[in-house]
């Protein structure tokens, strides 16, 4: 999400006739977008916003800004605690940029922070559309999350839940399609309430049928799924349909239920369980990914163990997981018991072995099998080689064939071996 806010503020900036710079060096602007959900990025973002003080010095007429979540958290308290800095971009301004720059280069440090209302067409509000180098894009279908877990900051830096209407959506692809994409991920905080208040007319699997019908269109992937929304329409839409790519990435989080209900999870371990049984009997080579917390307030040596029994039964293609790290506004960040430093340290190190077994061995099962691959381009570890998306989202990189070129389109690749983190293959020509 965050990568596809950084190409909606560069879409602005590039309409009103700037260009896109290799260098900080020679750069005018320079934009740095954070993301506050757990503590290392934030510190990630304060740190270079440190650094960029030199830059500064080094080109006084050089607008610096800082975007994304830490803005909106922070607001004007960083042009407070950063000297340097000339303007905090919030999550509801990123289509404000021209504007807001303009202010800047008329002497003015500025922070735009205010909450855009329902019906703003600044919300959605996208640049026009240009041609594209790459054969995927993202595509925002919703704003905000009204699940309020008790460990996570974005409801209080993203705002409340609001979907985007259908048309404008299909509008956007149509756009895309034209310009060259063959494949869209739809994105949101939880894309399965999309519609779910009525302002978008209709709901998430209504709206993947319409998507699976742009013509040109051939993939379609979305993400994040919050599991206590996941239904049975929106599992047969991934099965019937195509063109709907046999993934999903369902975060789990924790695998005692005990656990789950002190994060506000609205799920039960047996209830996760059994959507995980659904999602495999209507699609029995879906490829599930997931994000797991260690050290949550609390929680037990058994209740961990929980977790790791889970990632068994389950077998994950991969998993996203952290230590806990307490947000700001969030109740989990006041809760009792917290689990020491060095044993979250043990605990995350003892799932991440566990997960990249798990993910080796999976990988490895694929050896022998063609998959269908969007070809995406060179490989960044080896040139000589392409590199794209298996359906099931898995990275397979092989060597091209004599006088072909594939890029941006979809080839049949046989798998000859599973790696730690990807495929590697060679063009099939049947």
């Amino acid at each position: 999400m965050n990568k596809r806010d950084s190409e909606r503020m560069a879409g602005f900036l590039l309409d009103l006739g700037l260009n896109q710079v290799e260098s900080e060096d020679v750069a005018d602007l320079i934009v740095i977008n954070t993301c506050t959900v757990r503590r290392k990025p934030e510190q990630k973002a304060m740190s270079l916003l440190g650094r960029m003080r030199e830059q500064k010095k080094k080109n006084p007429d050089m607008i610096l800004a800082v975007a994304g979540c830490v803005a909106q958290q922070e607001g004007p308290k960083l042009l407070l605690r950063v000297p340097h800095l000339d303007l905090v971009i919030g999550t509801h301004a990123f289509s404000r940029i021209p504007e807001l720059v303009a202010k800047v280069k008329a002497g003015k440090r500025v922070a735009a922070t205010k909450w855009l209302s329902d019906d703003d067409p600044l919300l959605f509000l996208t640049p026009r559309p240009r041609a594209r180098n790459e054969p995927s894009a993202f595509v925002t279908i919703m704003q905000g999350c009204d699940n309020f877990c008790s460990f996570c900051v974005v409801p209080y830096v993203r705002g409340r839940e609001r979907s985007r209407p259908a048309n404008d959506i299909l509008a956007e692809i149509e756009n895309l399609v034209a310009s060259g994409v063959k494949e869209v991920t739809l994105l949101g905080q939880n894309v399965n309430s999309y519609g779910k208040k009525n302002e978008a007319g209709i709901q998430f699997p209504e709206l993947l049928r319409k998507v699976a019908a742009v013509p040109g269109l051939a993939r379609v992937r979305f993400t994040t799924s919050h599991p206590k929304d996941l239904s049975e329409d929106l599992i047969a839409v991934m099965a019937e349909q195509d063109k709907i790519m046999e993934h999903i990435h369902l975060p789990l989080q924790a695998g005692s239920t005990r656990v789950l209900d002190l994060m506000s999870r609205n799920y039960t371990r047996e209830s996760y369980l059994d959507l995980v049984a659904r999602l495999r009997r209507a699609m029995p080579e879906v490829s599930i990914t997931t994000d797991l917390i260690v050290g949550f307030p609390g929680e037990t040596e058994d209740e961990f163990q929980d977790t790791l029994n889970i990632m068994d039964e389950v077998q994950y293609d991969e998993a996203f997981s952290f230590g806990f790290s307490p947000r700001p506004y969030t109740k989990a960040s006041l809760f009792p018991d917290p689990v020491p430093g060095p044993v979250i340290k043990d605990r995350l190190y003892r799932l991440q072995e566990k997960q990249n077994r798990i993910t080796l061995a999976r990988n490895q099962r694929e050896e022998g099998k063609v998959h269908e691959v969007l070809v995406e381009g060179a490989s960044k570890t080896d040139p000589a080689k392409l590199t794209g998306r298996t359906r099931t989202n898995r990275l397979l990189h092989f060597l091209p064939p004599e006088g072909k070129d594939l890029v941006g389109r979809l080839a049949k690749v046989r798998v000859t071996r599973g790696l730690k983190h990807s495929l590697a293959g060679e063009w099939n020509s049947g």
